[in-house]
């Protein structure tokens, strides 16, 4: 028999078990071989599964045997020599499936709301989740080895969070009704609650908000108050810690910035440069009173900025040392322009516009431009992923996203494009804009810009000689972004954004060494939220990453 015949042998011979028994077959489960003699079973409840397989199994008089499976929950070696004398062993491991199919990707909202549960159950409720962990792997007999692993695993995750398993699929939005398809995010949760538990764990807060109560508040005061649309553009807390009435927390803040005036009145007695300075003192002020907050016993609120995390979860305190109105009094904060971070565009700069190659070619260039910055003072890499802010729909401006690579490839946030325009127009206005309206839509608005108007061929020359690899010579550029742009309309719109992310490059190198390593340097802290002598009015915040 071949190889494939072998393996529909093992399927049907498999199946004659699985459909023996319903706890077996309402799980439906999906098979893969992951070698020729060993089968993948994705189930959802892997304790009832194999208990009822070895056990028909047992029933039946075939021989089989436990095996080992990577994870707590051992593998079945079986002998089916009893009916194919020269059949090889089939080891069947069993893996979880959660919801039916893929699951969707994880909204920002799920992720906080999820955090927000988990936190209180530990710190308000007092969710010995420690103990539950030391249960589990008491339960399923593994080994403390997996402790120094970054995820743990599966099977020890859901059973030391099985009791919160039907408020975070309600949460997570999972129509079934067992397991839990995102584990990721449960490893997070538990090494995340660690931390956080290790530092705050005498404050007895009394509520979590990350919908209604304080986040609620805070969001309306400051759009009322400085005019600011979007708060986590000023504070990027994603959840709030809570300990204290609202009433007292509100009053306390409410009388802070009694003399602080709303923005509808002070935009009326200021413009200009007056009108700035007034709405910096007033956020100077609120985030005062936020660092007293934060720092205070009852009342107490901290606001948690939350990254997908692992074993390597660690908490970072930040901006809570008070701004001065003085800006030259600030001088523990960084001089992005005197302090700027390690660049090198032959080394650092990329964009690289040949046709990818592989399976999951699309038959275009890749969509984004990166830069990447090191800090020398601890050796942390900056990589900034810049790209169309939805590639799979049309006429998008950039995002600009930060990965720290040297705290285990964290997520560092996305800069505020508001305030990196503001630096690029100091710097040099009208040097850069991030309006897809103004760049070539089509292949004859290209034609027409290569040496007119924009003049790409110029900017190639420079860009091409001051990059790391740009892929392509002059007529590869100009033959593949034509490719792209009489593709259809979302390859022609990212098209769009990988020019939009050349002339970006292009404006970097326009500037001086200095000028362009220090944009780069605040582009870091902007994503990251952290003030700087350049930027000061950030809010104070913990992040767990």
């Amino acid at each position: 028999m071949s190889a494939n015949q072998i393996q529909d042998l093992y399927k049907e011979l498999v199946n004659l078990v699985i459909i023996s028994d319903p706890k077996m077959s309402s799980q439906k489960p999906d098979f893969e071989f992951k070698t020729g003699t060993t089968l993948v079973l994705k189930i959802t409840d892997r304790n009832v599964f194999k208990t009822e397989f070895e056990a028909y199994l047992k029933k039946e008089k075939i021989t089989f045997s436990a095996a080992q499976s990577g994870s707590s929950i051992g593998a079945t070696k079986i002998d089916f020599k009893k009916y194919y004398p020269g059949l090889k062993p089939l080891t069947i491991v069993y893996k979880p499936k959660g919801a039916a199919g893929k699951p969707p990707t994880v909204k920002t909202a799920w992720q906080e709301q999820g955090a927000a549960y988990i936190f209180e159950q530990a710190l308000v409720n007092n969710v010995d989740y420690e103990k539950n962990l030391k249960d589990a792997m008491s339960k399923f007999k593994t080994s403390p080895a997996v402790l120094s692993k970054k995820v743990l695993p599966e099977d020890i995750l859901l059973e030391a969070f099985k009791d919160d398993l039907k408020k975070l699929r309600e949460i997570f939005e999972v129509k079934v009704n067992s397991g839990f398809p995102y584990v990721d995010w449960l490893n997070s949760f538990y090494f995340s609650q660690k931390v956080l538990l290790a530092k705050y764990s005498k404050s007895t807060f009394q509520r979590f908000d990350r919908d209604g109560g304080f986040m609620a508040y805070i969001t309306k005061l400051v759009q009322v108050k400085f005019n600011i649309a979007r708060k986590d553009t000023w504070n990027p807390a994603d959840v709030w810690a809570v300990k204290g009435s609202e009433q007292t927390i509100q009053k306390f803040i409410d009388d802070g910035l009694k003399n602080v005036m709303d923005y509808k009145d002070a935009s009326k007695k200021y413009e200009g440069a007056q009108l700035e300075d007034y709405i910096r003192a007033g956020i100077l002020c609120i985030n005062s009173l936020l660092i007293d907050l934060l720092t205070g016993t009852n009342p107490k609120v901290v606001g948690i900025s939350l990254k997908l995390t692992d074993s390597g979860a660690y908490i970072e305190e930040v901006n809570f040392d008070k701004v001065k109105k003085d800006i030259k009094a600030n001088k523990a904060l960084i001089d992005t322009v005197e302090n700027p971070f390690k660049i090198d565009p032959k080394e650092d700069f990329q964009c690289n516009f040949a046709i990818t190659q592989g399976t999951k070619s699309k038959g275009t260039f890749t969509q984004d431009v990166r830069i990447f910055a090191e800090d020398l003072n601890n050796n942390s890499v900056f990589n900034f992923q810049i790209k169309a802010l939805d590639s799979a729909k049309i006429n998008q401006n950039l995002k600009f996203e930060l990965t720290i690579q040297g705290k285990g490839a964290a997520r560092g946030g996305k800069v505020p494009v508001d305030y990196l325009l503001s630096l690029t127009k100091k710097l040099k206005p009208g040097g850069f804009a991030n309006d897809n309206s103004k760049y070539p839509k089509t292949s004859k608005e290209f034609m027409d810009n290569l040496t007119e108007g924009k003049n790409y061929q110029t900017m190639f020359k420079k860009v091409s000689s001051n990059v790391k690899d740009i892929g392509v010579d002059y007529e590869g550029f100009v033959a593949n972004v034509m490719k792209a742009f009489n593709s259809d309309n979302v390859t022609a719109s990212n098209a769009t954004c990988k020019l939009m992310g050349f002339e970006f490059l292009y404006f970097l190198l326009t500037l001086e060494d200095k000028k362009m390593r220090g944009l780069i340097t605040d582009m870091a802290y902007l994503a990251q939220k952290k003030n700087t002598r350049g930027f000061d009015t950030f809010g104070p915040f913990i992040k767990i990453a």
